[in-house]
């Protein structure tokens, strides 16, 4: 049985709180939800008509290459991740575009996403989709397989995944006015986007140019627009051919044709700029392997951006804290001081942030003894004595001798 996913806007609660609400108040299964609250930021939607455009344009044939990457299937009925497939197909075919090899071997693991994101099986914000992957990345499909299950655990995926890890610079709303639509698709590539789905749509949608006929709204769906035509139907009409995750026996070998305006697709389309690789893991942090309490000592930490990226040092002292630095260029030592207020055993170890927000993987340790300060030391040996007379005194009232 499908349900009906709810649409609403957030202007002053918190995520959490949002999160709370949808997951008890609404019946949100297998679906995104297309409005979100807008994240902190003063950038323009993008707004560019370029002059000219082709009447009709297909990543799956730009000068006789196909640019785009094969169906995939999300297996709908069991795990509604929509908001990981449609995004990650964008970002397939920029890969290839970035390259300029139409060529390239792409495949990116969806399971990384509802794995090691916030997003599950009953869909997630299509913004913080984005959003996490500008900051996590992704990795290939072989490093964590798709499983239709938000239950794997993160920790799967395979041991050199930070290796393997592709990022993006950026990703920019795109107005949702065709002519501008049209535009980015041409000099960016397929872009993710947002729609509603009906029951006309899903699962009834078997080939054409689709338009709304009947039914009610079945959820929210993310897919990606890999081309136009606007040769078809009157004036002012045209369609998008649009990519889908519901494998290859859904509408047209699993790509479908949509009317322009047609179930506000225009509405939540974006594009990414990239690409953008984690800095590379820092060794560890050099600096006294021994200390007291009390005392602030001072470690240093030094690691490049392929990227050439400013980049940001984040130290973990061993106890729970962590301290991170200002931004500064790449393949700039950092020094950063603490100070232990507990003896013990401590692991110093750091990573770095680049300016889009991707990490890198935490250095090896660095293992720094701290014992008691000098002044502990004398405190405890006076302790000591002041125990040592008592017991004398007491001897000597046992044998008399007082």
């Amino acid at each position: 049985m499908l349900l009906i996913i709810s649409f609403f806007s957030v202007t002053t609660q918190s995520f959490e709180q949002v999160k709370t609400e949808k997951d008890e108040n609404c019946p949100c299964r297998f679906g995104t939800i297309l409005e979100y609250y807008p994240l902190a930021t003063d950038e323009e939607p993008y707004n560019k008509i370029i002059e000219n455009v082709p009447p009709v344009w297909d990543w799956r044939d730009v000068e006789g290459r196909d640019w785009t990457t094969p169906i995939k299937d999300q297996l709908q009925d069991v795990c509604g991740s929509c908001w990981a497939f449609g995004a990650l197909a964008g970002l397939e075919s920029y890969i290839k575009i970035w390259n300029d090899n139409p060529m390239l071997d792409v495949d990116l693991s969806e399971q990384f996403m509802l794995s090691c994101s916030p997003g599950d099986c009953n869909g997630w914000y299509w913004v913080l989709t984005l959003k996490w992957i500008k900051e996590n990345g992704a990795i290939p499909e072989s490093c964590l397989p798709y499983e239709a299950d938000d239950e794997v655990p993160c920790e799967n995926k395979c041991a050199d995944w930070k290796d393997q890890l592709v990022g993006i610079e950026n990703y920019q709303k795109v107005s949702p006015t065709v002519s501008v639509i049209q535009s980015a698709l041409v000099e960016y590539g397929p872009l993710p986007c947002t729609m509603k789905v009906y029951e006309d749509f899903y699962p009834n949608y078997s080939g054409g140019v689709y338009k709304y006929t009947w039914g009610d709204l079945v959820f929210g769906h993310c897919i990606t627009i890999v081309g136009y035509n606007d040769t078809w139907g009157g004036e002012g009409e045209g369609y998008w051919i649009c990519k889908n995750s519901w494998g290859t026996e859904w509408g047209e070998d699993g790509w479908f044709r949509i009317a322009y305006h047609e179930c506000e697709i225009e509405n939540g389309v974006y594009y990414y700029t990239g690409p953008n690789y984690p800095a590379d893991r820092p060794d560890a942090p050099s600096g006294k392997r021994w200390g007291k309490v009390g005392e602030k000592y001072t470690f240093n930490a030094n690691t490049t951006d392929p990227d050439d990226d400013s980049i940001k040092y984040c130290f973990s002292w061993g106890e729970g804290n962590e301290s991170w630095s200002d931004f500064v260029d790449s393949g700039e030592a950092v020094s950063m001081s603490y100070t232990w207020e507990t003896k013990g055993n401590y692991e110093i170890k750091v990573k770095v942030q680049d300016e889009h927000g991707l990490e890198s993987d935490w250095s090896d340790p660095l293992k720094i003894n701290i014992p008691r300060s000098k002044q502990s030391n004398l405190n405890s040996l006076a302790l000591l004595l002041e125990r040592f007379q008592n017991t004398y005194l007491i001897l000597r009232l046992l044998l008399g001798i007082i």
